[in-house]
């Protein structure tokens, strides 16, 4: 690698997007590049929306409580 690009985990088996940004691989720069091994990777970018698991305290969608 020349240095110009950043390195992505290749999508997993069965899978169609990268395991460190969740991107399509053809949507990438064409400098990138990707490998298997996460130690080598240099994407930093995560676009997983982590929400807890009652973030309403237990408000439903309509406003009622528990």
């Amino acid at each position: 690698m020349n240095g110009e690009g950043l390195v992505h985990e290749m999508p997993r088996a069965g899978g169609t997007v990268t395991g460190c940004c969740l991107t399509v691989p053809a949507e990438l720069p064409t400098l990138d590049c990707f490998t298997r091994d996460p130690g080598r990777v240099t994407c930093t970018v995560r676009t997983v929306a982590e929400l807890t698991v009652d973030q309403d305290d237990g408000e439903s969608p309509f406003g009622w409580r528990d």
